[in-house]
């Protein structure tokens, strides 16, 4: 396994403790048909994640899984905060953008002196 991960097991992409008991029961409901490659790719996990979290039967204690939810809920809040905060730039920068292309186009409807097509 070191020579796999030499660094240590860092999975790219986590999922939540209720995504992993969700994902237990359904390869314990069904192994055939929820095998490791198909959890794998509805969870959008890699296929050793899954093969790890079947693998592994710890489970918090009580005070534990309070700190665990706790710090998931953190996690979330912030990633979300991000978000939003990142859409509020992307939109910002397409409102300065308009302004800017709005300025240098004449208004539309209405008769300007040095256009040709208006009819006098």
């Amino acid at each position: 396994m070191r020579e796999r991960f030499p660094e240590g097991w860092n999975p790219p992409r986590k999922i939540s403790r209720d995504a992993m008991e969700g994902l237990r029961s359904l390869h314990a409901h069904d192994p055939e048909t929820f095998s490791t490659p198909v959890l794998a790719e509805k969870f959008q996990i890699s296929p050793e994640a899954v093969r790890r979290i079947l693998r592994s039967k710890w489970m918090p204690k009580r005070e534990e899984r309070g700190k665990l939810l706790e710090k998931e809920r953190r996690r979330k809040q912030e990633y979300i905060a991000k978000s939003i905060e990142r859409e509020r730039g992307e939109l910002a920068e397409r409102f300065k953008e308009k302004e800017e292309t709005t300025e240098e186009r004449p208004p539309s409807g209405r008769w300007q002196k040095d256009d040709r097509l208006t009819l006098r």
